[in-house]
């Protein structure tokens, strides 16, 4: 039995014991990237507790997906309708279980195939029948010969043995056996220069060049991403940037003149030091850590275009 002081040092000691347990830290469970924490026997997303969880059979699968023996969770909140023993998840775009293909957000893909799916990277699939991009069906996509039109800086062109697409869309009357991904959106056939899967409105596919960053040009004109530079001299133009670029007559933001600003003093200071614009015949890589803008009157900062027209602040040096 205790007794005196001893009973009462238990009873702290017990107290203690009781508020330390109340007061415990939701430890992070199974995994570091998992949102899922668990404290006792209950279980979180984040600050919600899942309902009628079973603690003893909770897997966490991966940063969104969880289960135990009845039941598919996603961000903490139970799936109806998924089969939890054959359930797979196949990337962090696409699962399935026996009978239903799953998109992000654990949504039902429709019409797809689960024996037959697979998934191609960066949010392409197939099945049997179809072609689906981020669950969305590619109409008239043939599976047998799809492929993704790979490309370092670009994941939006695919082709079959027909045809083109941008994302999901087809490209009307596009070449596959001759196209061409030059940057992000920007590619060509034998026929056409498209910008996000739509023709560029008069550029010529034969003498089409791709200059580096934003830049391109043809025997007409030079642009900026699908943008002609209207009135540039095309013998002295030079790309400072993905933005900007001058010739011997302008500066230009984009596809705009810089109202007032010097080309033959304009110069650009990266990360503190004056560099030199690269010239169009040497097709230069974009230059990063651009800092300043100037010329021997002004400092350019916020270049900002609003209903066509280029608006910028000068400050005088």
């Amino acid at each position: 039995m205790i007794r005196g002081r001893n009973y009462i040092l238990f009873v702290f000691i017990v107290l203690v014991m009781n508020i330390s347990c109340s007061k415990n830290e939701i430890n992070p469970a199974y995994n570091g990237k998992s949102r899922y924490k668990t404290a006792g026997n209950a279980i979180y997303y984040e600050k919600n507790i899942l309902e009628s969880v079973d603690p003893a059979s909770f897997v966490i699968l991966n940063e969104y997906y969880a289960k135990d023996k009845n039941n598919i969770y996603w961000k903490g909140k139970k799936i109806d309708g998924i089969d939890a023993d054959s359930f797979k998840i196949l990337d962090i775009h696409y699962s399935k279980d026996k009978n239903h293909v799953y998109g992000f957000y654990a949504v039902e893909v429709e019409g797809a195939d689960p024996e037959s799916f697979e998934v191609l990277g960066d949010a392409y699939a197939k099945d049997k029948v179809s072609v689906y991009w981020d669950s969305k069906k590619l109409e008239g996509a043939d599976p047998s010969t799809f492929k993704r039109l790979s490309h370092p800086s670009s994941t939006s062109y695919s082709a079959d043995k027909e045809n083109v697409y941008y994302i999901t869309e087809k490209i009307e009357g596009s070449d596959p056996q001759t196209f061409q991904i030059f940057h992000h959106s920007l590619a060509k056939d034998d026929k056409a220069v498209y910008w996000q899967g739509k023709q560029m409105s008069g550029a010529d596919a034969r003498t089409f060049e791709y200059l580096g960053g934003s830049y391109s040009k043809d025997k007409n004109n030079i642009y900026v991403q699908e943008k002609i530079i209207n009135g540039v001299d095309k013998k002295t133009f030079e790309m400072i940037d993905s933005a900007i670029s001058k010739d011997k007559n302008n500066v230009y933001y984009k596809n705009l003149i810089i109202d007032g600003a010097d080309s033959e003093s304009f110069e650009v200071l990266v990360c503190g030091e004056v560099i030199e614009p690269k010239s169009l015949e040497k097709k230069s890589e974009v230059k990063k850590c651009l800092v300043e803008y100037r010329d021997k009157n002004y400092i350019y900062e916020n270049f900002q275009i609003e209903n066509g027209k280029l608006n910028v602040i000068k400050k005088d040096r």
